[in-house]
């Protein structure tokens, strides 16, 4: 199963949106993810088509809500 993994400093719980890039039809998917006692997440990006995407991670932590961005590559 193909996946994006972030690694961080402690666990997180939130949701992702997978977003197509450079597409004439838009498309788009969230999916939640909870680290639990780890602090890696994985994104499953096997249902996305082959071509540019950007994903936005969404997670609160301490009382403070953070994003982080990142585009990558289906081949």
């Amino acid at each position: 199963m193909k996946t994006l993994r972030f690694n961080f400093c402690h666990p997180i719980k939130g949701f992702a949106n997978l977003i197509q890039l450079k597409s004439a039809k838009s498309t788009e998917y969230r999916v939640s993810f909870d680290s639990k006692d780890s602090n890696l997440v994985e994104i499953p990006i096997g249902d996305c088509l082959i071509g540019q995407w950007k994903v936005v991670l969404n997670w609160e932590y301490d009382d403070e809500l953070f994003v982080h961005q990142k585009e990558f590559e289906v081949k």
